[in-house]
């Protein structure tokens, strides 16, 4: 990619098996470098060293929501448009089954290589997530949490997102420390 530039770049839906087998590689080196590059700042749900037979069994566990007959996750992907199985960054949007829980879903994961970082690709797949939420999977709110004392927090506000709540030492970063967390709404609709 030359200077990272954003319009280089493609979004895909992961939708089918053999397409998830062919991201797998990169999926995994994506999630490895997020949790292991920068441990005092990951809070991604792995202690670092993250290996990549557990990058690797994350990634399958989370590709069957993606892939089978009712998918309960929708993965988005980031790929330079000349290299379409190298995954930049990565997003997930899960639904709630429950009747009364149905209109809204939840930003899962969002990963971007950290030597792609501060060129726009966060907001890019936000963006696109945000969109495809509301006019794809029909919902009105999507729900976040991300751990308070890192960049992501400022992100999210920035970008229209709105705090209603912070736990205390709610989860380990990567690097074994408990943080607190912060919680996230965004009205699509």
């Amino acid at each position: 990619m030359n200077d990272h530039a954003d319009d280089e770049l493609v979004i895909t839906q992961v939708t089918d098996t053999y397409d998830a087998e062919q991201y797998l590689p990169s999926l995994m080196t994506l999630l490895q470098r997020c949790v292991n590059d920068e441990p005092s700042t990951s809070s991604l749900g792995f202690l670092a060293p993250l290996s990549e037979d557990r990058a690797k069994d994350q990634w399958r566990e989370s590709l069957k929501g993606v892939t089978g007959s009712e998918p309960s996750t929708v993965l988005l992907v980031a790929t330079p448009d000349d290299d379409p199985f190298n995954v930049l960054a990565a997003i997930q949007i899960s639904r709630y089954f429950k009747e009364t829980h149905d209109h809204k879903g939840e930003i899962k994961k969002l990963l971007v290589s950290p030597d792609h970082r501060r060129y726009g690709l966060g907001k890019r797949l936000m963006e696109e997530a945000e969109r495809f939420a509301r006019d794809d999977m029909k919902l009105e709110m999507l729900l976040l949490d991300t751990a308070t004392e890192t960049p992501a927090r400022q992100f999210y506000a920035r970008f229209g997102w709105t705090e209603w709540g912070c736990c205390p030492r709610y989860a380990r970063f990567a690097d074994g420390r408990k943080g607190d967390c912060t919680f996230f709404y965004k009205m699509l609709q």
